[in-house]
């Protein structure tokens, strides 16, 4: 059997390393990780640009899944905001940019920066070694906000694509996502400045259907206040999820529970069900209450202070290898140890999926798994799209998923199913 390389991102909180958990971080109660969740019904497409983050989400048309042996989902789009105290706690110490080019030496970086077509001022000035750290470890250059912003765009996304490859660049290899075309949009109701808002238009490229964004340091140093560097960093934190339920009338009570009870020990739903059923006025019942506990503890929340005592915040392949698992084996946070558990306790499966399989992104060149989410039911996953404390576990369309990999990763998709 043959397993995807177990590929982990160090997000930007993590420094040589190490889990930077400040301590106000790990006194405060697991309800101050609760998201700021609304969803709100009515609203035009011309909401005020200023005011309270709540009031720039837009309404979200209520959606059918197609119909399975899941029975039929029905099922709308809200989005969550981190909230303020995280935020506050999880700026990164350093605002200045780099960026790392490990085992290379200057004249290898200097080929590359003369390999992407910028402007021959700019190539000019970034080639300034003074700008330079030299190590064995490799080549750090340090931009100014201005070399940052007069990069083209093709440019760009090319340099990005080789920084994402290093971990000592965290925030190309998890960079922020705006989903979506439109950067103002996505922040409306932030207390942002229109410098910032320019900022991040320029340096943001595009993906099939969002924006990335990996100057994170850049903007922040642009920034005018503190509270405008929480608003950036809140705004950034701003993620999709669905919101599902089941629809009672799309299958009978055993039908329904054959599929949601599969690889839950100890569970039958189908007593439930079916006394739901015998109401007439009774016609949906939220997904939630059909998920794994372990899942239910932490669908639509952000990680927790007690999420970090195995050393390392919790990524995409723990949350996803941990679905059926009452209690979270921390271990799955240790690449080795993933791959030990998942060859230990899965097995690769062709379509059609089942609910908890787990699903590898893998890069086709190097076989490095950057990502994996755990199938529910038609084309929506269970995922957590990186190891920051910023980034919620949330119901996604897997493409909307995949989308947000393929810019820098020429994608494979690998499905592994938990033994009986």
């Amino acid at each position: 059997m043959k397993l995807p390389v177990f590929r982990f991102f160090l997000p930007p909180l993590l420094q040589a390393g190490l889990l930077l958990v400040p301590a106000a971080v790990a006194q405060a109660s697991d309800s101050s990780r609760m998201p700021n969740f609304e969803v709100e019904k009515n609203r035009t497409a011309d909401l005020a640009t200023s005011g309270s983050p709540e009031k720039s989400i837009q309404s979200s048309p209520v959606q059918l899944s197609k119909t399975g042996p899941w029975g039929q989902l029905e099922y709308f789009e809200a989005l969550l905001d981190a909230p303020a105290d995280l935020v506050k706690e999880s700026q990164p110490k350093s605002i200045r940019t780099r960026w790392f080019f490990r085992k290379m030496q200057p004249d290898d970086v200097s080929e590359f920066l003369g390999s992407l077509g910028l402007p021959g001022e700019l190539e000019k000035e970034l080639n300034d070694r003074d700008r330079w750290i030299t190590e064995s470890s490799g080549v750090t250059v340090f931009p100014t906000t201005s070399h940052v912003l007069a990069l083209p765009e093709k440019s760009r996304i090319l340099l990005h694509r080789m920084l994402s490859k290093w971990p000592e660049n965290p925030y190309h290899a998890e960079p922020e996502i705006v989903y979506g075309k439109s950067v103002r949009k996505w922040f409306e109701g932030f207390e942002i400045s229109e410098e910032v808002l320019q900022f991040i238009e320029t340096t943001s490229y595009p993906t099939l259907s969002s924006r990335l964004f990996a100057d994170t340091p850049g903007v922040l140093s642009i920034a005018k206040s503190e509270n405008e560097r929480v608003q950036i960093l809140r705004a950034f934190s701003r993620t999709p999820t669905l919101v599902a339920k089941l629809c009672l009338e799309s299958g009978t009570a055993e039908e329904l529970a054959s599929y949601w009870n599969r690889g839950i020990r100890f569970k039958d739903t189908s007593t439930f069900l079916a006394s739901l059923k015998r109401y007439d006025a009774v016609h949906k019942i939220d997904l939630v209450h059909l998920l794994p506990a372990g899942v239910r503890k932490i669908l639509y929340t952000f990680p927790s202070p007690s999420h970090t005592r195995s050393g390392y915040l919790p990524d995409c392949h723990w949350s996803s290898l941990n679905f059926f698992n009452p209690e979270p084996l921390e271990r799955l946070s240790d690449p080795p140890q993933a791959t030990a558990y998942t060859l230990e306790n899965f097995t690769q499966v062709a379509p059609p999926y089942e609910l908890g399989d787990v699903l590898f992104f893998t890069d086709t060149q190097t076989g490095d798994a950057y990502h994996s989410c755990a199938f529910i039911a038609d084309d929506i996953v269970f995922t957590k799209n990186g190891r920051s404390p910023l980034q919620p576990w949330v119901l996604m369309k897997l493409d909307q998923v995949k989308d947000l990999y393929d810019l820098h990763f020429r994608t494979n998709t690998t499905a592994y199913r938990r033994k009986s």
